[in-house]
């Protein structure tokens, strides 16, 4: 009497632990109202960057085409055209020589060059046109340095952490972006002599240099090591779903962005515990006005938010989200 008294008991919590897991569980619906109220913001904070610092940058256009390419690919409506738009700009602009003529632009921008390759690839909404992907991969091997890394853009080495670290994290997005173009001789050869570079790294203290790990270990198709970095970034989740830019720091929608959209890209299931916990945090922590707070990145303004982190951590969070629909494209 005793064990069916028990195992009834046992029965009971079970179905109740599953009611609590349903309800939990943010649907999809939920998720695609989540992204619907960033786009609004994305576009005009964006379209307010391109016309007053007229600059494609490595923290904002990118990230804006990106996020309504990724958009329009998930079926929401008016985001293609807008992409190509900004995408037409981003082009035009990265081609034209800078200002004392000696370089194009997207030589000293080149991460910016890199997230629109990964942006825009064949088969979505709005692929990066063939010309320009291979002006793009020109500037990006050109620049690449005598030891195998690249030059971090901008103010990118500002942030709050290692230089050596920002470095690698850019040598990696770069890397991506070659591999997604297609293998010849010079990417493989620019691979072979980064990769070497790298293998020196000592682990990041950054969130998104395990999300680059990720994905650079998935399109060079090292199963292994994938596995293992997986499991790596996994564990520095924290207990609110969240992962910290520095991953030792408290939570942000930016690096939670990051991590969930290297999750979801290389292959891990809306069932998987992290993703859910991902999202859970994400589109609970959203502002009226459909961003998401994140302090700075840089070392000197770390203890504020900050506008342009606001931005990235923004456009961050609505890709990782868009990679988590059913229906979510490249």
């Amino acid at each position: 009497m005793k064990f069916l008294a028990l195992t009834m008991l046992l029965v009971f919590n079970l179905n109740i632990l599953r009611v609590t897991q349903a309800e939990d569980r943010v649907t999809e619906d939920y998720v695609r109202k989540t992204i619907e109220k960033s786009l609004p913001y994305l576009e005009e904070a964006g379209v307010s960057w391109i016309e007053d610092k007229k600059c494609v940058t490595c923290h904002r256009v990118s990230f804006q085409t990106w996020s309504f390419n990724k958009a329009a690919s998930a079926g929401f409506p008016a985001t293609a055209q807008k992409s190509k738009e900004w995408l037409d700009w981003s082009i035009a602009k990265s081609v034209e020589p800078n200002e004392d003529g000696t370089a194009l632009s997207g030589e000293t921008n080149v991460d910016g060059l890199a997230q629109l390759i990964i942006a825009h690839p064949d088969g979505s909404s709005v692929p990066l046109p063939a010309e320009a992907r291979q002006q793009f991969v020109e500037m990006i091997l050109k620049t690449q340095l005598e030891d195998g890394s690249w030059k971090p853009a901008g103010q990118l080495p500002m942030q709050k952490r290692p230089a050596a670290e920002t470095a690698q994290v850019s040598t990696m997005w770069n890397l991506i972006a070659l591999h997604q173009t297609g293998q010849d001789e010079q990417i493989q050869k620019a691979d072979e002599k980064a990769k070497e570079w790298l293998a020196k790294s000592p682990p990041g203290l950054s969130t998104e240099w395990y999300a680059a790990q990720i994905l650079l270990a998935d399109i060079t198709g090292e199963t292994e090591r994938l596995k293992s970095e997986i499991e790596r970034l996994k564990s520095l989740q924290q207990d609110d779903g969240s992962w910290g830019w520095l991953t030792a720091e408290p939570g942000d929608a930016l690096a939670t962005g990051q991590a969930l959209y290297a999750l979801k890209k290389v292959g891990l299931s809306n069932d998987d515990p992290s993703i859910q916990k991902a999202i859970h945090y994400l589109t609970s922590t959203q502002t009226e006005e459909g961003s998401w707070s994140v302090h700075g990145t840089k070392a000197k303004k770390k203890e504020n938010i900050e506008e342009t982190a606001v931005y990235w951590g923004t456009a961050w969070t609505t890709i990782g989200l868009l990679e988590t629909l059913e229906n979510s494209k490249p």
